[in-house]
């Protein structure tokens, strides 16, 4: 009898674990999916509201889920209209728009991982400080390393 009830645990204990890990993946792939469509974000809001635009909307409600492909989206320079109002340039990326929504969900500061130089600048001169320095040769991929390495130092068990 013993020896059932371990197996029937064991089982359920398996089950669980599958439909969890299976609800993972469709999350990821969900995220995925609207990863690719920041390009079609029309308007940021601007505290965090939600109504101002559905793209941006659905992003914000996957979350966690979202921030692996927002990170990866850093390094996409495809040209898109500027969704910030008043939009700020006619250069900004589809990486730059990844980026903004990823610091929106994270809510980290959004020149925290920037060059203690950068950090400085954006003091005084605030996005334009970003722009600056994101343009530089090899600064997409720097930005990039850094949030993967937060992200993971955020999902590692405490020790």
């Amino acid at each position: 009898m013993a020896k059932q009830i371990t197996f029937f645990i064991l089982l359920f204990g398996l089950c669980a674990f599958n439909a969890f890990s299976q609800s993972q993946t469709v999350a990821l792939r969900k995220a995925n999916t609207l990863c690719n469509r920041i390009s079609e974000i029309k308007q940021l809001p601007h505290y965090d509201e939600s109504g101002v635009d559905p793209v941006y909307d659905a992003l914000a409600q996957a979350g966690e889920s979202a921030i692996p492909c927002l990170i990866e989206k850093i390094t996409d320079t495809k040209i898109m209209p500027d969704p910030r109002c008043p939009g700020i340039s006619t250069e900004t990326k589809v990486g730059d728009v990844a980026y903004f929504v990823l610091v929106s969900i994270t809510k980290i500061g959004f020149a925290d991982l920037f060059p203690a130089k950068v950090q400085e600048k954006y003091k005084t001169t605030g996005v334009y400080a970003y722009h600056e320095y994101i343009e530089r040769k090899g600064s997409r991929k720097q930005l990039q390393s850094k949030l993967r390495e937060r992200y993971r130092q955020k999902q590692s068990p405490k020790s």
